[in-house]
């Protein structure tokens, strides 16, 4: 990735990594943004990586325009109000407030729900300014890096905790990748007795299993499963997937009046057998996002034992301006979480 040239770095700027168009990255250095009204800046240090932002790279996202900043999983440090100093996870949600789900308390469910670094430029730019309602505090002893997972793992901890994942259960996850490796340490911390985990790419399916997780054969999950369990199958499955012909086997992986979570998104409808659903009384649960509290659940799961176990998911660390190589081994499937450290340069 070659910077444009005449581009240099000046005393009252700081570097921020552009998306100009699809594919295309620049390297700009911009004023920092200040502070107005009840608005908080947080100086950003770490930046999570994920699909959706691949897609806006790749230029498929239905939302987001160029020039853009990406990055909406933000760790930093906050400069004023009552958190000035401390280490915080932002929450990237931006709500209307008026629409019927914001006047309801379902700010994460808004009709015109919008994300920092999607909609509006997010944490690659080094510096964000938002509302001191959306700073999260990292508890004591976790390292920015693995705070980095917070905002992600919310993302997990909100689904475990709608399925009612409780001690014993046995749950299925289709999907190894960043979303369904959370999820499954989000069910084992709800105390999942068993967590079987069924993907098609054999290295992840391999690392799940080096996770200490229950692997099923891809070529036939329903099977596996059921030989497995004895026939009893899983009393919760997440979709973490969200390909059409996972759909189609959802209802045969659950027991009757077992639960159905949809985690991964679909980008078109898809054929469910909804007299399945019917006939054995199955609940299917949809989800968006999180809401704070998952937010703030998800940062203390990372200050538990099992903060060491996440932290596995984190494949590599990279500077700012290797981001866009960072995002050519997301596209390959290399690792799981690619973190960029703003700070690095």
């Amino acid at each position: 990735m070659a910077w444009p040239d005449g581009v240099g770095q000046h005393a009252v700027t700081r570097p921020a990594i552009v998306l100009v168009a699809p594919e295309r990255f620049a390297l700009e250095h911009r004023a920092p943004v200040e502070p107005t009204g009840d608005l908080i800046a947080v100086d950003v240090t770490h930046v999570g990586l994920c699909g959706t932002d691949l897609h806006i790279v790749e230029g498929v996202h239905p939302r987001a325009r160029f020039p853009l900043v990406l990055g909406h999983e933000i760790v930093g440090r906050a400069r004023g109000g009552a958190l000035d100093g401390q280490l915080v996870v932002i929450d990237p949600l931006i709500a209307c407030g008026m629409c019927v789900a914001c006047r309801l308390g379902e700010r994460h469910v808004c009709a015109e729900l919008r994300l920092m670094g999607i909609d509006r430029d997010g944490g690659l730019s080094g510096r964000v300014v938002v509302p001191a309602e959306r700073l999260h505090p990292v508890p004591v002893g976790v390292e920015a890096e693995l705070a980095a997972l917070g905002e992600p793992l919310a993302v997990a901890v909100h689904a475990v905790r709608r399925a009612m994942v409780s001690p014993g259960m046995t749950v299925a996850i289709i999907g190894a990748g960043p979303i369904g490796l959370l999820l499954a340490f989000a069910a084992r911390h709800a105390g999942a007795a068993r967590i079987l985990i069924s993907e098609p790419s054999a290295g992840r399916l391999a690392f799940a299993a080096a996770l200490g997780f229950e692997t099923l054969d891809p070529a036939g999950p329903v099977e596996d499963l059921a030989a497995r369990t004895d026939g009893a199958l899983a009393d919760v499955v997440f979709d973490a997937a969200g390909a059409p012909a996972v759909a189609a086997i959802l209802p045969r992986l659950v027991r009757p009046a077992g639960r159905i979570s949809l985690v991964g998104v679909y980008g078109s409808p898809v054929a469910l057998d909804l007299q399945a659903v019917v006939f054995r009384e199955l609940c299917v649960i949809g989800n968006r996002v999180y809401t704070p509290a998952d937010i703030d659940a998800a940062l203390a799961l990372l200050a538990t034992d099992e903060g060491s176990g996440l932290r596995q998911l984190i494949s590599a660390v990279v500077p700012l301006a290797e981001t866009a190589a960072a995002f050519e081994r997301l596209r390959a499937g290399d690792g799981i979480k690619i973190l960029v450290d703003v700070g690095a340069g």
